[in-house]
């Protein structure tokens, strides 16, 4: 509770993505521990400060985070909540594999958070993942930058590696240079996995007020119209779904690994 009031107290999050990340936290907690609870507050901590560097300009290139850069329920859940499932799985099996589940998880939230606020940043102009030769505009679903690749890697290594130095699961038989292997390359294969969704078959709308395109269901308070994709795989849907894949790919490498 106390990192939840210090969560909202520094503008990470909302008072509803507060009490999401509260319960998620607590669940982690429980799961395993301080070293568990670190990885996902590394993440909260470091995502926040990198979404608010040069709020400004992103804001001038109409790519900033919404409210200041504050992330509400559905943006916590998106991030945490497989993390939160694989806490749960620990707690009712005590298998070591859902360390690995859950590191991976939050290592493709972490990836994808900095790849985005930190390619917005790039020089250079991003690039369809589907088609390379066409730019795109900043903050471009599906667009990704040499800047953000690179960015999104060395993020992925990071929550890897702090799980490895941590030891999030005490078990004897875990192998922490197998599970950072593992939980490394399934973090940035699930963030350009995730871009290849927004390139495809992620929503795309138009605001009726302002005639804006936007990820967004609603937008100056009134619902958007569909123009492309599928309209409920928004940007928080697609983020839930490569925190899973990477979770998954990551168990599979790891036991192909280890056996």
């Amino acid at each position: 509770m106390v990192l939840a009031v210090l969560a909202a107290k520094i503008r990470a999050l909302d008072v509803s993505g507060a009490i999401a990340g509260a319960l998620i936290s607590f669940a982690t907690l429980l799961a395993g521990g301080l070293g568990w609870l670190a990885v996902i507050v590394a993440f909260v901590l470091i995502s926040s400060v990198l979404t608010k560097y040069r709020y400004e300009y992103k804001q001038k290139l109409g790519s900033a985070q919404e409210k200041g850069g504050r992330r509400s329920w559905p943006n916590a859940l998106a991030n945490g909540l497989i993390g939160g499932v694989a806490a749960i799985l620990e707690l009712t099996t005590h298998q070591e594999i859902y360390a690995v589940f859950y590191v991976a998880s939050i290592a493709a939230a972490m990836s994808d958070t900095i790849a985005t606020e930190i390619g917005l940043l790039s020089n250079s102009k991003p690039r369809m993942i589907i088609n390379p030769r066409k730019i795109a505009l900043p903050g471009t679903s599906g667009a990704i930058s040499g800047l953000g690749e690179i960015a999104g890697l060395v993020s992925a290594i990071g929550i890897a590696g702090l799980g490895a130095l941590l030891n999030v699961d005490s078990g004897s038989h875990f192998h922490a240079t197998y599970a950072f292997i593992a939980v490394a390359l399934s973090a940035f294969l699930a963030m350009n996995f995730d871009s290849l969704l927004g390139a495809t078959v992620q929503g795309k709308n138009r605001c009726t007020v302002c005639g804006e395109s936007t990820e967004n269901l609603r937008h100056h308070g009134v619902p958007t119209i569909s123009e492309k994709g599928t309209r409920l795989l928004d940007n928080n849907v697609v983020n839930l779904i490569a925190t899973f894949v990477a979770a998954l790919i990551s168990v599979a490498m790891y036991l192909v690994l280890v056996s």
